[in-house]
């Protein structure tokens, strides 16, 4: 990831002598990828750290029955608090960080997960880190120099008339990070929080709507604790089994299926 800030640095040069005033492609794309990376950003000492989203899936290369039109919740505060809620497992599961505490629920299907998966066994005495991204607050406005940006004009959506942008990431920076290949198109509302999303690379691409996305200084303390029917299935677990936990699920989703 070292190259990333480096190459931030060159940005910061290009937008100085390329990118033009009137040409505010640039400067959009930046008005929706600052407040979203600067929840995260290494030495955030300003403006929210807080983020709500609710995603949905409109379309998905193979998409399973059981995950058309799903949403799934994710709420943020930086640096060590976490929320997800969306279907996994079969059902809509709920998963919780706040600093070093962790639990689940439905708690029982996460333990049987848990307990069956062949995971390499953790260090006891391992914690959990601080959420953050190795771009300094006050570089977060070059990163959309770091894209290829395509204005295909206005365009009516979810009752806001949103500005269209397709993007890719420059050549270098794809191959390092290995998402060569990879496109996406972005619909921005006027207050310029992402409508919808789509990423697709060859044989494969899905479609996100974005029907909330908020930021806040704080969030509720709330949000981090589970509500009266969440708590009636509970699985707390300690933080050296948070990693083994969602690689399991990973690898639950990517088991292939049997064939009959």
């Amino acid at each position: 990831m070292k190259f990333l800030p480096a190459a931030l640095l060159v940005a910061e040069f290009v937008l100085a002598f390329e990118v033009s005033a009137a040409d505010d492609r640039y400067a959009l794309f930046g008005k929706v990828l600052t407040p979203l990376f600067g929840v995260f950003a290494a030495d955030a000492e300003s403006g929210d750290r807080g983020l709500k989203l609710t995603v949905r899936i409109e379309q998905m290369t193979d998409l399973p029955a059981e995950l058309a039109g799903a949403r799934a919740e994710i709420a943020v505060q930086a640096p060590d608090k976490l929320r997800l809620h969306g279907p996994l497992l079969g059902e809509n599961l709920t998963i919780v960080r706040d600093r070093q505490r962790i639990w689940v629920s439905p708690g029982a299907k996460a333990k049987a997960l848990l307990d069956s998966a062949r995971l390499p066994k953790a260090d006891k005495k391992f914690q959990l880190g601080d959420f953050k991204l190795p771009i300094p607050e006050n570089q977060l406005v070059f990163l959309p120099v770091l894209f290829s940006i395509k204005d295909l004009g206005s365009e009516p959506f979810g009752g806001d008339v949103c500005r269209v942008l397709d993007l890719q990431l420059m050549a270098e920076i794809a191959r390092s990070l290995e998402v060569e290949g990879w496109v996406a198109r972005i619909w921005i509302r006027p207050d310029a929080t992402p409508a919808r999303l789509t990423l697709a690379r060859k044989g494969w691409n899905v479609v996100l709507r974005f029907e909330q996305v908020d930021f806040a200084a704080t969030l509720p303390q709330s949000t981090w604790q589970p509500t009266s029917d969440e708590a009636a299935d509970l699985f707390e677990l300690p933080p050296k089994d948070y990693d083994r936990l969602l690689r399991a699920i990973v690898g639950m989703r990517e088991k292939p299926k049997k064939r009959e």
